[in-house]
């Protein structure tokens, strides 16, 4: 996976254009700090279970983790969300943000800490697969198909 800078814009297939948060590199410098404990686990509950606009093949390790390349899966609170082969996709008034799922390993094991807007955007993101959310994804210019 190819490093892209924090709130650069991306063109994925079939979504309006979105903006890129935690894609990391090994080679490039990040943002660094600690974040508050409730946009983790908000973060986290969105994970969980989230919408997948197509199927991806394959999957991703953390090139940060020197040796192990990072675990497969993250566990909070009794949770477990797998990571490395989902992104989670955050609207937030009329702008779509997406992570990969290692956005969470890369918080927590290498104290990356994400754009503030990004972080505002998580807490205030309607639950995953509420109706709210597929409300805020159409006002981000996400169109939802019914399966």
């Amino acid at each position: 996976m190819p490093s892209v800078a924090d709130l650069s814009t991306i063109e994925l297939p079939s979504l309006p254009p979105a903006l890129a948060v935690g894609w990391l590199g090994e080679t490039e410098d990040y943002p660094q700090g600690p974040i508050d404990r409730r946009v983790f686990d908000a973060l986290f509950a969105l994970c969980v279970e989230a919408w997948q606009p197509w199927t991806t093949a394959g999957f991703h390790r953390c090139t940060l983790c020197q040796i192990t390349g990072g675990p497969s899966a993250v566990s909070h609170e009794g949770r477990l969300v797998g990571i490395g082969t989902t992104n989670v996709f955050v609207p937030f008034e009329e702008t779509l943000y997406v992570a990969p799922s290692h956005v969470l390993h890369y918080i927590d094991a290498h104290r990356y800490r994400p754009p503030d807007v990004f972080l505002e955007a998580v807490v205030a993101c309607p639950p995953m697969r509420s109706m709210d959310y597929w409300r805020a994804l159409r006002r981000a210019g996400v169109i939802v198909r019914r399966p």
